[in-house]
């Protein structure tokens, strides 16, 4: 078997029919999709059984909930395909998606396949995102000099695509990445995996293809802010610093960047949604972890005005005052929004 499409599923109930008929209908047939039920307290569990009576190519897990991370550890486990391709359970694919990464890896047998986006917000399909990288099959000398250098930040804040969806990903790679990572993170949990996949990986296909419907939700857990964000990035931090493989020349610098970045980030969420009581724990949490030596040691060049000021108050742990600049651009934001 080619393809184990893995979903994890927690409180989708109003997005996993579409979710599962997308893969289903796929025009290339060899794969089995394995929906992994993590605990979900409304009706996905028997929405999934009842799948599995219907189709044999549809395996079902019910574990405990545990996370996103514990999901797609218990489907990999089960999982029996060549490669792997992760579906969160609130998107959906084209119907050629794995076609598509069929033919790429019979052409080129890469072990890694990273596919453009398409936005899916309000039933419509808008904004398609491509990544960094041009589109073509890379070489281990190739991929050290074009995608390494953006894995985690470059000095322009830019870096290619952390996410694990939309990636078809030889199992023999993912398989221990994706045990390796701590179950208990929830933000950075993707680049945790993918990023010793590319450290590891001697081919990589980047498609400028879009096969993956990527759907926006305000309640979803990449939207939401909460202070212990700060603590997962570190232990996401923590645990690339441990990667017992062969790193980019410039691994620690782009582990810098990636602090600030992430803090800035979280920052600015917070400052957005008007967490001001939050900034007592943001200052303690950031002065508390490896963030503290992280955060100054960044250097970045070509960013806007905006991330400059931000990040200029935030390496110099002026916390509360790149909180209410980050605020005070929100709110003129607005007001300009307004006035249009």
């Amino acid at each position: 078997m080619l393809f184990s499409v893995i979903v994890p599923i927690y409180k989708v109930e109003k997005y996993l029919k579409r979710c599962i008929d997308s893969v289903l209908c796929q025009t290339y047939e060899d794969f089995e999709l394995i929906l992994v039920d993590d605990g979900s307290p409304d009706g996905c569990p028997a929405l999934c059984d009842a799948y599995a009576q219907k189709d044999k190519r549809v395996r079902v897990i019910h574990k405990e909930n545990g996370g996103l991370v514990s999901a797609r550890q218990a489907g990999i486990r089960e999982a029996t395909g060549d490669y792997v391709f992760n579906l969160d359970g609130d998107d959906a694919i084209a119907e050629n998606a794995l076609l598509c990464a069929y033919e790429i890896i019979r052409d080129t047998a890469a072990d890694l396949v990273s596919f453009s986006y398409q936005i899916y917000e309000n039933g419509v399909l808008g904004k398609i995102e491509n990544d960094l990288a041009e589109e073509g099959l890379y070489q281990k000398e190739e991929i050290e000099k074009h995608i390494y250098p953006k894995l985690l930040s470059d000095e322009n804040m830019t870096h290619i695509f952390y996410f694990l969806w939309g990636k078809a990903i030889r199992r023999s790679l993912l398989y221990d990445n994706q045990l390796n990572v701590n179950p208990a993170i929830s933000l950075g949990e993707d680049l945790s995996c993918v990023v010793p996949c590319y450290l590891q990986a001697d081919t990589v296909y980047m498609s400028r293809t879009s096969v993956y419907y990527y759907t926006i939700r305000n309640d979803s857990i990449s939207t939401s802010f909460n202070t212990k964000q700060i603590t997962q990035i570190a232990d996401v931090i923590h645990g690339l610093r441990k990667l017992a493989i062969s790193k980019s020349d410039d691994f620690d610098e782009q582990i810098a960047r990636y602090s600030c970045f992430m803090c800035f980030a979280i920052l600015a969420a917070a400052a957005e949604g008007g967490h001001n009581g939050a900034l007592p724990e943001i200052k303690r949490l950031m002065l508390s972890t490896v963030h503290k030596e992280e955060m100054p040691k960044a250097k970045f060049r070509h960013l806007s005005k905006k991330s400059k000021i931000g990040i200029f108050f935030l390496q110099r742990f002026h916390i509360k005052t790149a909180f209410y600049f980050l605020f005070v651009c929100k709110k003129i934001k607005q007001f300009l929004k307004k006035e249009r």
